[in-house]
């Protein structure tokens, strides 16, 4: 796989740009959403050159102000803006005009959110009030819960993504790397713990050296083709595995995190046999997706010192079919 940069979003004499983090919305002729740490309640938009516009929202407890960096989900209802560790929803027009601010009933906070093509809604991740509940809710184009299905199990508890797949069938994964299929009624279909890079680094003490600090999952979607699912992970590069958490924080912070890590994509399918990698690859940048398709993004450290983010595609290079990840 190969990423191809084709716009960059902002420039030198830009009031501001993304941190370390960085989130993404692509709104195709409308331009771009960009959120990150160092912007915290603040979005902004770019146009579809890359160049800035505005300041979407601003801090607060308002309607449509947030209190922290949000994610992002399109679909055929509008624009939605998640803010992490509440339940707290901002929804927008396609035309980026405010509707409204809704707490989502019965849920403390949200994991993640994608829109749901088959009814135009959205599929979001959550936890109950009572933190034991693990759960999907369906809402539709006004945010209201249309269903609210539990996960069930206690071993898919550690599930913080979902999206929604084909025939209804829902894909989740954990920040761990288990992989799960389920069908529109939560039943299980196949499951899949993916050997990320370092995973031996998640076993407790982890304040000394980690012996390979492990790869976490940061995003999932949908395999362009829609044969299965793409799987993206963050570790640091081999140069690094040796050191401490905390030193390993130093060194992100001083140089950047595009600087000491690499992304990993894994391509898993569900099979007759059930659920299989059918390859991986790794990027030297930061390569997260971008919506639908072939889509992705990555952050670039500019000769100045300014940080921004890349648009781009990822293209299948070349295949192999004996050897996964080529």
């Amino acid at each position: 796989m190969e990423f191809e940069a084709l716009v960059t979003l902002g420039a030198t004499e830009d009031p501001t740009g993304p941190g370390i983090f960085a989130e993404v919305l692509d709104m195709g002729d409308q331009g771009y959403l960009v959120s990150s740490e160092v912007l915290g309640g603040v979005v902004i938009v770019y146009d579809s050159e890359g160049r800035y516009q505005r300041e979407l929202t601003r801090e607060g407890e308002g309607p449509g102000e947030l209190r922290a960096p949000p994610r992002f989900a399109g679909g055929p209802g509008g624009i939605i803006l998640m803010e992490p560790g509440s339940a707290r929803l901002h929804l927008y027009t396609s035309d980026l005009e405010f509707i409204r601010t809704l707490q989502v009933p019965g849920a403390v906070s949200l994991g993640s959110i994608q829109p749901n093509p088959t009814t135009g809604g959205w599929l979001v991740s959550y936890i109950g009030e009572d933190f034991t509940e693990v759960g999907i809710m369906l809402l539709d184009q006004d945010g209201s819960v249309v269903r609210s299905m539990q996960t069930g199990e206690e071993s898919w508890r550690g599930l913080a993504s979902f999206v929604p797949g084909t025939d209804g069938m829902i894909w989740g994964s954990s920040p761990f790397g288990l992989c799960v299929l389920f069908n529109e009624d939560l039943e299980l279909l196949g499951s899949l713990q993916l050997e990320l890079p370092g995973m031996e680094g998640w076993e407790a003490p982890r304040t000394g050296p980690t012996g390979g600090y492990p790869a976490q999952v940061n995003d999932i979607r949908l395999a362009p083709d829609g044969s299965g699912l793409w799987v993206f992970a963050v570790a640091p590069e081999e140069r690094f595995v040796e050191l401490s958490v905390d030193e390993l924080g130093d060194q992100a912070m001083a140089s950047g995190l595009e600087q000491v890590a690499d992304a990993y994509l894994y391509w898993v399918r569900l099979e007759p046999t059930g659920l299989t990698l059918v390859g991986m690859d790794h990027f030297d940048t930061l390569v997260r997706p971008l919506g639908d398709g072939d889509l992705a993004y990555d952050i670039l450290e500019t000769p100045d010192g300014n940080r921004r983010v890349r648009v781009g595609r990822l293209r299948l290079t070349r295949t192999a079919p004996d050897t996964p990840g080529s």
